[in-house]
């Protein structure tokens, strides 16, 4: 049977296997003793300020302190939630610190699981914002974090659970608190599945969208209850033992900006719940308030440190604990009833997707199918759900396991995404080399889902800036699995192109523009793989914009082509990424038989791979591009070189030709963004380039390679990296960079 008590922080490597008995498949309550009062434990809300209640559990069973009731809110409920289950305080501690934090709190797929279109788009799009268009109107999500990821976590650690759908089955009884949001009600959970229970619970409004349970809109239980005292008298404790985290008031001073503002009077409002609450506490009760000081709600990185300081305060009042201590062989029997259900993972009997009466629903059922009839694999099934919710349809796409007919099954819960069905993406790149020289590029892009068989989908594109450029594309998916599609496109498109001498000062500046359609086919056997073939028909034409009209002339041509591609990709990130490769080769072959004016063939070929340990990543790469000597003729045919990794000291795109070449190692060391929710990421990194341009084929060689360097300081912000650095080449050019993009875009044939 295989194990599926298998810890992880979201498929983090973390195999913790408590020891415990097996004779039942779940684990009976123990009651409190009828020579003892009972004791319920009451766990407040504070974000990861609650980490601290770890340290609590860790004291209360060294002193041998028997918990007959838990109650807690928002990562009160985490932690209490976990303890109800069965695990030790050791074990909920080793398992928040090896979590990742970044992962889970930003709510995405990892890049791995992404589909190769979705790659692509996800580098395309790097930094930008979605908006929906529902009903006709502008919409946005209700949080910046849909909860997928977090889901995913609380369902792996809670899965053990499954069978025990009233919280009194559980090894301690147990009740959650969240907020209805619609209608200002507390609901206490005390049934259903606890994965669920405690993700509303922590809903932070705005941070996290709302739960949906049985039609209620639930957010976190501490805007009404953040140390739910009450609850825990309605179980019938006697002795409360309340651990209170919440953030405290902020100073005057801190009170700087309207959110400080707003925070404040969201805690105002909770201060004087809690302060209610803490008054119904009688002398057989105790109160620990851990000093966390200025840890804040969102430094799930200091969760030990936060745990660490819980510790402390809890042997602070040690002597008082003891009150409630009991001997050796009673705590024993505590202990013998204090741990996780049987850990034989279900056999899969069905699966069952909600909603497969959509296209969707069917791809996703078809996808699953594979699962069935086998024990559950937790890692299969994360990974599968991963790949659907990246295509960026769904707000949520859960699982929960059934019983029907004495068999137990799965069933998958797709929520489409609620300011869906139509999509607005927009971004921005900036880029600047201190000399005059800066560009932008704006884009806007116009998503409509479910066209066609529902699979069908329509995209318009606009760019503004270094590239202007309109395009329509229509993509319909076909096959057993949709790993097929045909696309549809035309695009419009045109930027300005200068002719620099050696000592790269302007010659002449020409304004290039291409106007073009095709029809493809694409096929995906999986999420690494992509192959390709287009026919396209398209115009260029190139003006003069500056300089002598008798040197420097214009042209106009009409071409067609076939072009084969392959793409592969495993990158981990598209901004900087730390394991993964992606190779992109392709022949594009114009063809007078088609009507072309010229008869030329052009072959791409591009690597980037990437090794890290610790802190510290290098990023290895190259770039080839040759056309035939046809090829001069038309600027389809060339590629372009220069700026920040493009052989740096040059300026963006500054180098174009038929022929083209570029070797780059770039390496880069995490130094910051360790602590905390919104920290960012921070990175310092250095580059060595060797590359060049020839117009024919028969000129290539190494005594015209020019060689690069660059030093950058990289900023992984929310809204897309920031890059600052500094390019020098051995022929004497220099230039600065402020870019908002990757080291990474993407550098096809413009």
């Amino acid at each position: 049977m295989r194990q599926w008590m298998v810890l992880s922080g979201l498929m983090a490597c973390l195999a913790l296997a408590p020891a415990r008995p097996s004779a039942q498949p779940l684990a009976q309550p123990a009651a409190a003793s009828a020579s003892r009062p009972r004791t319920c434990l009451v766990l407040g809300g504070g974000g990861a300020r609650g980490a601290a209640h770890v340290g609590v559990l860790r004291v209360l069973e060294r002193e041998r302190v028997p918990i007959d009731c838990i109650v807690g809110t928002s990562m009160g409920a985490i932690v209490g939630g976990m303890y109800a289950a069965g695990y030790s305080a050791n074990q909920i501690e080793t398992i928040l610190e090896h979590i990742d934090w970044d992962d889970v709190l930003r709510d995405r797929t990892p890049r791995q699981d992404l589909s190769v279109r979705s790659k692509r788009d996800d580098l395309r799009r790097l930094g930008g914002i979605e908006l929906g268009i529902h009903a006709g109107k502008i919409a946005i999500p209700q949080g910046l974090i849909q909860g997928q990821r977090l889901e995913l976590l609380l369902r792996r650690l809670m899965l053990p659970t499954w069978q025990a759908r009233n919280f009194d089955q559980l090894s301690i009884p147990f009740r959650a608190v969240a907020t209805d949001i619609v209608n200002g009600e507390k609901v206490v959970f005390e049934q259903g599945e606890l994965a669920i229970a405690i993700r509303a619970s922590m809903s932070v409004p705005g941070a996290f969208a709302p739960a949906r349970v049985d039609g209620r809109l639930l957010v976190d239980g501490g805007i009404l209850d953040n140390v739910p005292i009450d609850e825990a008298r309605k179980l019938g404790a006697q002795r409360l033992i309340v651990s209170k985290v919440g953030t405290p008031l902020a100073t005057e001073e801190q009170l700087n900006s309207p959110l400080a503002i707003t925070q404040q009077a969201m805690r105002v409002l909770m201060k004087r719940t809690v302060e209610t609450q803490l008054a119904g506490l009688g002398p057989d009760d105790l109160l620990i308030s851990p000093d966390l000081g200025g840890l804040g709600a969102a430094d799930f990185k200091r969760t030990a440190e936060a745990s660490a300081i819980g510790f402390a305060a809890a042997d602070a009042v040690a002597s008082q604990l003891r009150r409630y201590s009991v001997d050796a062989a009673s705590y024993a029997r505590f202990v013998q009833h204090h741990h996780l259900p049987s850990d034989d993972a279900p056999l899969l009997a069905f699966i069952d997707v909600l909603g497969t009466q959509s296209r969707s629903g069917r791809d996703l059922e078809r996808q699953l199918d594979r699962l069935g009839g086998q024990p559950l694999d937790l890692a299969a099934l994360e990974h599968e759900l991963g790949e659907a919710y990246g295509d960026g349809r769904y707000q949520r796409l859960q699982w929960h396991l059934r019983e029907r007919d004495g068999q137990t099954g799965l069933a998958i819960e797709p929520e489409p995404k609620r300011w869906g069905p139509d999509f607005l993406h927009g971004s921005l790149r900036i880029s600047s080399d201190f000399s005059g020289e800066s560009d932008f590029q704006l884009g806007a892009e116009y998503v409509k889902t479910g066209l066609g068989s529902e699979s069908g989908e329509a995209r318009v594109q606009l760019g503004l800036g270094r590239i202007d450029s309109l395009t329509g594309q229509f993509r319909q998916t076909f096959g057993a699995g949709d790993d097929h599609a045909w696309v549809a496109r035309a695009e419009y498109r045109a930027f300005d192109v200068p002719l620099l001498a050696l000592d790269n000062s302007n010659l002449a500046q020409f304004r290039y523009d291409q106007l073009s359609g095709s029809i493809g086919w694409r096929f995906e056997p999986d999420n690494r793989w992509q192959f390709s073939l287009d026919a396209t028909r398209r115009r260029e034409r190139i003006r003069l914009l500056v300089g002598d009209p008798a040197e420097w002339g214009g042209s106009r041509a009409g071409m067609s082509d076939l072009t084969l591609g392959v793409r592969y990709d495993t990158l981990d990130s598209s901004t900087f990424p730390h394991q993964g490769q992606r190779f992109d080769a392709s022949v594009q072959r114009f063809l007078p038989a088609l009507g072309a004016k010229i008869d030329a063939n052009v072959v791409r070929l591009g690597w980037d791979g990437v090794v890290s340990r610790g802190r510290n990543s290098l990023l290895a790469g190259i770039s080839l591009s040759s056309a035939s000597d046809g090829g001069m003729q038309v600027l389809a045919a060339h590629d372009f070189l220069g700026g920040l990794g493009q052989l740096s000291g040059y300026q963006e795109d500054a180098l174009f030709a038929p022929q083209t070449a570029l070797a780059r190692l770039v390496y880069y060391r995490k130094i910051g963004g360790d602590s905390g929710m919104l920290n960012l990421p921070i990175y310092v990194g250095a580059s060595l380039e060797a590359g060049g341009g020839w117009l024919r084929r028969k000129d290539i060689g190494r005594d015209d390679l020019i060689g690069a360097g660059s030093a950058f300081i990289g900023f992984d912000t929310g809204m897309g990296p920031i890059l600052f650095g500094y390019g020098h080449t051995n022929n004497g050019q220099g230039s600065f960079y402020l870019l908002f993009d990757s080291l990474l875009r993407e550098r096809p044939n413009r």
